[in-house]
């Protein structure tokens, strides 16, 4: 379940599409270039994102799983608030620092919080 991280997703995905163009493009020029360490250099530089692109996929797996923890900065005193994996709308916590009270809504697809307390 993906509920809640739309924008992180987004980003995410357009940063997989960058890393995995990257590996096509530097595997290209190690190819193609006669320099023996220009050629290692490409096929390092390849390594390199091809690690960014496994980093990635499973970080965008882990959100699929439900298991990225919900975190927020109190806008009252900027302390962290932790809703854990898979919190439910409407889920109140109070800031554990200045006891703000906050819920956790679901707007435009993203987690926000919404102050209900002090």
């Amino acid at each position: 379940m993906t509920r809640g991280y739309s924008w992180a997703l987004g980003a995410l995905a357009t940063d997989l599409e960058r890393e995995q163009t990257a590996v096509k493009l530097y595997g290209k020029y190690a190819v193609a270039v006669g320099d023996p360490a220009l050629k290692e250099l490409f096929k390092e530089l390849a390594r390199a994102e091809a690690g960014h692109v496994r980093g990635l996929r499973k970080l965008i797996e882990d959100f699929g799983a439900d298991d990225v923890a919900v975190l927020f900065f109190c806008p009252l005193c900027g302390w962290q608030i932790d809703y854990g994996a898979a919190p439910a709308e409407g889920t109140e916590l109070k800031c554990p620092m200045c006891a703000g009270r906050f819920a956790l809504r679901l707007v435009d697809g993203d987690w926000t919080l919404e102050r209900t307390g002090p």
